[in-house]
């Protein structure tokens, strides 16, 4: 298909519009509805898991911005919260990794009061009591608001209102009265209730995993993390007793839920979402996205129809110039990524931005080669900040395989080249504490890396989950990292 006139890129246009962050995108248009939601929905299920990039956010802010008359939702986000308070409000009455139990259940109870403070079907008495204590607070961060709730005081208004108030509690601190607290507001939720659905959604809970270096605070966050799985367990079960339909979430990253350690684990699996994306409902993603493009309320779609009305390229030639093989070009672009939609919605809303400066009305092959380039130094960039905690120096470390111009090795010589690197100045500190072979592992788990099988495609963790790096099969560097690092 020919270039033509800017006046027909209105497609291209709204698909350079859009976001990367689905907390900045228009949910009610681009939100494509997994299977996963319903079971959120209903209860089935309440942990979500995935890497960054692999949806987590927009079914939060699904859930956040899904509010009816009978469905209410809250977000405790923890995005530069100050955590020391939180480890502050430990339960004496309990032992590690339990401690921080009776916290979380009071963070629930509080978001559920808060709804109901604002539902017009709960009794005008009970509801005008509560919202003196839990008023609309429309323009304040939900931070703010749960800094308050730590707060004594606040704490032992609960008592006021559930009829058991005493001066000595109400002088107390939140640490010293949760074994009456708790109860109290367990009592008051359940007395009070209707029967609408209640969303707690608790997202960016890795805020403090960034020192992940200390012995002392990454012991304190993994139970803080860990009470919180208890919690949300105890809290489901405690009122499903009672038939009241509240349903706490949580969404946390992959890497931080396998350094979990519980006995209770194996209870948390049966109620977990895995986010891992297959190649044939990321078409579907993207055909939805696409179709939406056109149409903001579009529901039907077809992926070969709507890539082909985007795409000029059907097929783009790979290998030497004389050879005549080639790939779709979505499994071109496939190759590049790590099969996240962030990844997708990137690559996509960048090629459309570079076919708009052409004057094009498709995206064509040299586009998609040209988008390449740049899409590299991004993926980079998400790889170094979701790395960055547990390798502080990341980038240095890419660097110096970018170094070797060689994108794949044997095994020995890759732990070889990282061993070389920890001899270097460049090498941090706590980097230079990890075995060589413990760092392939860590590339391995975030498929910086992969294994080449012989005369079969490379396989990376990202595609199974339960993958396990294999030192009897040669290493390859992701596709999508070939550009930023220089590598042949």
């Amino acid at each position: 298909m020919s270039p033509s006139t800017k006046d027909d890129q209105s497609i291209l246009k709204e698909i350079s519009r859009w976001k990367l962050e689905a907390a900045d995108e228009d949910s009610a248009r681009y939100f494509y509805h997994l299977n996963d939601v319903a079971s959120l929905e209903d209860g089935t299920n309440s942990i979500v898991i995935g890497r960054k990039g692999t949806g987590k956010t927009a079914i939060c802010r699904y859930f956040e911005t899904n509010i009816q008359y009978n469905r209410f939702s809250l977000k405790l986000s923890f995005k530069e919260f100050p955590f020391n308070l939180l480890y502050s409000l430990e339960d004496r009455n309990f032992t590690t990794p339990s401690q921080y139990i009776s916290l979380w259940k009071y963070f629930i109870y509080n978001s559920v009061l808060k709804m109901m403070a604002s539902n017009e079907n709960i009794n005008a008495d009970f509801k005008s009591r509560i919202q003196k204590m839990y008023p609309s607070d429309e323009f304040r961060y939900i931070g703010s608001i749960m800094e308050t709730w730590t707060k004594g005081g606040f704490g032992a208004g609960i008592f006021g209102l559930s009829g058991s108030a005493s001066a000595e509690r109400e002088k107390a601190k939140l640490e010293d009265i949760w074994q009456d607290l708790i109860p109290a507001m367990e009592l008051l939720i359940t007395r009070n209730i209707d029967d609408s659905s209640y969303f707690i959604v608790f997202d960016e809970l890795d805020e403090d995993y960034r020192n992940y270096w200390d012995e002392t605070s990454r012991s304190r966050y993994l139970a803080l993390v860990t009470s919180l799985m208890k919690a949300v367990s105890n809290v489901r079960r405690v009122f499903a007793d009672h038939n009241c339909d509240i349903k706490p979430i949580v969404f946390l990253r992959d890497d931080i839920y396998e350094l979990l350690s519980d006995p209770d684990k194996n209870k948390w699996e049966d109620h977990k979402v895995n986010l891992s994306w297959k190649k044939e409902e990321l078409k579907r993603m993207l055909a939805f996205r696409i179709a939406r493009s056109h149409n903001p309320t579009a529901q039907s779609y077809d992926f070969e129809t709507e890539w082909q009305g985007l795409f000029s390229s059907y097929k783009m030639p790979v290998g030497s110039p004389k050879s005549k093989n080639s790939l779709h070009s979505f499994d071109y672009i496939l190759e590049l990524t790590h099969s996240r939609p962030r990844d997708m919605v990137r690559f996509l809303r960048d090629a459309a931005r570079s076919s708009i400066g052409q004057g094009h009305r498709y995206v064509n092959a040299d586009t998609i080669r040209g988008v390449d380039g740049d899409f590299s130094n991004h993926f980079r960039e998400e790889l170094v900040n979701e790395i960055g905690g547990v390798i502080p120096d990341i980038n240095s470390l890419l660097s110096s395989l970018g170094a070797t111009h060689k994108q794949r090795y044997r095994y020995d010589d890759f732990v070889a080249q990282i061993t070389a690197y920890q001899n270097t100045e460049d090498c941090n500190s706590e980097t230079k504490r990890l075995s060589a072979v413990g760092i392939a592992k860590i590339l391995f788990h975030f498929s910086i890396i992969g294994n080449a099988p012989q005369n079969r495609r490379p396989i990376f963790k990202y595609q199974r989950n339960h993958l396990a790096l294999n030192a009897s099969e040669p290493i390859v560097v992701h596709r999508g990292l070939v550009k930023t690092l220089g590598l042949h």
